[in-house]
């Protein structure tokens, strides 16, 4: 191994003086590149060389060359080419040769030494490249389009690039990159064409001609074109026109016949294109969508789509599409789709200045009407999804239509009973209007407005957790309660449901889940009843499996936050029933414990050593204990 090292070091010896010479680098410079070259000799040759050894050696000898270029330019250096001018690049094609030989199936190498190839112009190596890399990974689609990119737009070989093409295709024939980039190659071959005549001033070219006697045999079509000259001028006007891109694209849709998206990624290639021809092609994909899909919810979409690429928002003509496809398919999906693209409309509109705060514009106050519209429709045919129910509400009231929000909300309830979502949405959205009622009618100091927007919410709250399965419903409790309080308003017939449906469930978990619900019950009780009220109520809880770990964090909290010597025995039946029931896991509760115990009763080493012996992973629970100690 050193033998080799010190070959290739020697090798270096002549483009190292001449790095010197020609000022580029200093003597002290020379010898930390000679140390560092030396090193990763070394770990290429060692017998479990790496991928990425090979690779941060060419990245330091990228950087190197990179520096001197940039000490050649800033320093004006002339005069003929020699060895310092290409050794460095020289000797990176070399290692990334070495490692492609020791990694030739790992298609990064590859990459990586033909991304370097491009960014030094090294466009002779790119070929070479190519082809060995081709003949490696000849199922690698990507390679075969770099490839052909490389001969259309650099060497200007449009004839050599659509070989490499074909080529690519025989073997990768479901590739929708490679066929995405066939068709795009052939329309901007005959952009390419069309802006040469334009710029020659003639209707007939020698080049043109040649053109199309490359394009024989792609399509039947252009081989039953006569040999005269207006059958000459014919077959280039269909070259012209992007008949041999139509041809790629009927292709395409053979060997992938199934996929719609596909057909749209063509639709949106076309769009980058403004010349005569264009819109015959897309009619011609369009068509094939409607006779290989039919009226599908997402065909329907793609027309529209297509229809508003050049139209204002909302266009009249994508409107008139999607009313034709919910005639057609009335189904959830359809609506769905259309609402999406009035929300796109209205996103878009909002990035226009608006004349008020928190106010739409008359363009976005049309649209939003519109979108309003449609969730009624969608909801009376009974084909709401769920998304559309949610932002139903929200709409009406960025509308200023509080009313409309609050019958859309019912309306989600109603449609969608078991979604907790709905109902969460449906609670804030009616504690809003309560507070809002009371606030407009003057009701503030006097306790009736409040009381009737809580009896009002409670009986929402009530209808809700009925309807919601019980797993699901911690978002709406917590809601409930949460907005409850706000309001100042306490629900007995909340609270006792509460106990009542916590009966018949198991324990809870350590957090979240039933617990927290629990616990914001307790929050509640005591800010608007109580402290013995709020123990009251713990004490109902306690005689039932317990709801989660949440519930004693906050029961055990609202009792620290109150010390008195006769509350001392109730923490501690707290803590006991806690740790009784979470006590394997919860290792925050115990430390709790043990400083509640060393704080009030002076003797916490039997619950640090009960700690230890019940939780199942007492680790944690240790190194908090010493470090706090």
């Amino acid at each position: 191994m050193a033998d080799t090292v010190r070959y290739f070091m020697e090798d270096m010896v002549p483009e190292l003086e001449d790095l010197e010479e020609r000022g580029y680098f200093k003597k002290a410079e020379i010898k930390q590149i000679v140390k560092k070259r030396t090193h990763f000799e070394y770990l290429l040759k060692r017998p479990a060389a790496v991928k990425t050894d090979f690779l941060r050696y060419a990245e330091y000898e990228t950087k190197l060359e990179e520096l001197r270029a940039y000490r050649k330019e800033i320093t004006g250096l002339k005069g003929n080419t020699t060895l310092a001018d290409y050794a460095i690049v020289r000797r990176i094609h070399l290692i990334y040769e070495r490692a492609t030989r020791k990694f030739r199936g790992d298609l990064r190498v590859w990459l990586n030494w033909l991304h370097f190839c491009r960014s030094s112009g090294s466009t002779r190596q790119i070929s070479r490249v190519l082809t060995k890399a081709l003949q490696l990974h000849p199922a690698a689609s990507g390679l075969w389009s770099y490839a052909a990119a490389f001969e259309f737009e650099h060497n200007g070989n449009a004839s050599a690039a659509r070989t490499l093409m074909q080529r690519g295709l025989r073997i990768c024939k479901t590739s929708q990159q490679l066929w995405l980039e066939y068709f795009r190659m052939e329309l901007m071959y005959a952009h390419k064409l069309r802006t040469r005549r334009r710029m020659m001033g003639i209707d007939d070219s020698a080049e043109a001609i040649e053109a199309v006697t490359q394009q024989i045999g792609l399509e039947d079509q252009l081989n039953s074109v006569e040999e005269t000259d207006q059958a000459g001028h014919a077959a280039i006007q269909l070259v012209l026109n992007g008949a041999v891109a139509k041809v790629v694209y009927k292709s395409a849709i053979q060997a992938i016949p199934h996929s719609l998206d596909f057909r749209h990624s063509f639709l949106k290639l076309l769009s980058q294109f403004k010349f005569q021809g264009i819109a015959a092609i897309q009619q011609a994909i369009l068509d094939t969508i409607h006779t290989d899909f039919g009226d599908t919810e997402e065909s329907w979409n793609l027309r529209a789509h297509v229809a508003n690429e050049t139209a204002e928002l909302p266009s009249t003509q994508v409107v008139i599409v999607f009313e034709d496809a919910l005639k057609a398919h009335p189904t959830g999906r359809m609506y769905s789709l259309y609402s999406e693209y009035l929300r796109d409309c209205l996103s878009q509109q909002s990035a226009a200045p608006q004349p008020q705060d928190d106010q739409l514009s008359p363009e976005q106050q049309a649209t939003a009407e519109q979108l309003l519209q449609l969730y009624k429709r969608a909801h009376e045919a009974g084909a709401a999804e769920e998304g559309m129910l949610l932002h139903w509400p929200l709409l009406a009231l960025q509308a200023g239509q509080e009313e409309q929000a609050l019958q859309a909300a019912a309306a989600a309830c109603q449609a969608l009973p078991n979604c907790s979502a709905v109902w969460e949405q449906s609670l804030s959205l009616q504690a809003r209007h309560a507070t809002l009622q009371v606030c407009q009618s003057g009701d503030v100091e006097e306790a009736g407005g409040m009381m009737k927007a809580g009896r009002q919410l409670e009986s929402l709250a009530l209808q809700a957790v009925a309807a919601v399965d019980p797993r699901d419903a911690e978002g709406v409790w917590i809601m409930a309660f949460e907005r409850l309080t706000a309001l100042g308003s306490s629900s007995k017939r909340l609270i006792q449901a509460l106990v009542h449906g916590l009966t018949g469930l198991q324990k809870g978990p350590l957090r979240g889940g039933m617990g927290c619900v629990a616990g914001a019950a307790v929050d509640m009780t005591r800010q608007l009843q109580s402290l013995p009220a709020a123990r009251k109520l713990c004490d109902s809880l306690l005689t039932i499996p317990s709801p989660g770990g949440s519930f004693f964090q906050a029961a055990i909290g609202m009792e620290l936050a109150v010390v008195q010597p006769d509350t001392i025995p109730r923490i501690h039946r707290l803590f006991e029933a806690g740790v009784g029931s979470h006590g394997t896991e919860d290792h925050e509760l115990w430390l709790q414990y043990v400083a509640f115990e060393q704080q009030h009763l002076k003797g916490a080493g039997h619950v640090y050593w009960r700690a230890v012996k019940a939780l199942e992973t007492p680790d944690s629970f240790v190194s908090a204990c010493k470090t706090g100690a």
